[in-house]
């Protein structure tokens, strides 16, 4: 299920009904998103994950990206010890081969109480940054010399259920952001 909550001021999105890893996602253009920061050479999300582990985000140049790479950022992942960055083919039957660009410990980053807010900014020459919501260095940054153009995205999981929070304003005003 997918659902805005609505105040005076604010707008977010939340996904509860995540696909798993392998079924073919329903990715949207990132330009329908209200809540986009930019900068002369960067695009920057904010969006929250809730759960036990494997919180995953793809972005990739086409709405059907099969025989195409795709960027994918791992939150939480090997049963929430690490976090990684990851460029994907997948073909038209399904199979894929990761690329490894960035693989760090982040014991426990996920939480099946409440959203862990980050911060994802993807840069035009190909660097990709991942911070908490409030904190000024990422956690996560690898750059990928394909330069895949971030023009769509989807949310993924391995395995456990999670909860997507994603078109958050960059302001920290919303209780819920």
């Amino acid at each position: 299920m997918s659902f805005s909550l609505v105040d005076s001021t604010q707008i977010l999105s939340m996904l509860d009904n995540v696909k798993n890893y392998n079924a073919p996602l329903d990715y949207f253009p990132t330009s329908s998103l209200q809540h986009i920061g930019r900068t002369n050479n960067s695009q920057i999300f904010k969006i929250g994950i809730q759960g036990r582990n494997n919180g995953i985000i793809r972005f990739g140049e086409t709405l059907y990206p099969y025989s195409k790479s795709v960027i994918e950022i791992v939150i939480g992942g090997y049963e929430n010890k690490k976090s990684l960055g990851r460029r994907q083919y997948r073909t038209t039957a399904n199979k894929l081969s990761n690329l490894a660009l960035a693989d760090i410990l982040t014991p426990d980053l996920l939480s099946p109480n409440r959203p862990t807010m980050l911060r994802v900014e993807l840069f035009t020459e190909g660097t990709i940054q991942v911070s908490i919501d409030g904190q000024e260095h990422p956690f996560l940054s690898f750059k990928d010399s394909a330069k895949i153009p971030f023009n769509y995205m989807a949310f993924t999981k391995w395995e456990k259920d999670i909860v997507i929070f994603y078109d958050c304003p960059l302001e920290r005003t919303n209780p819920m952001c």
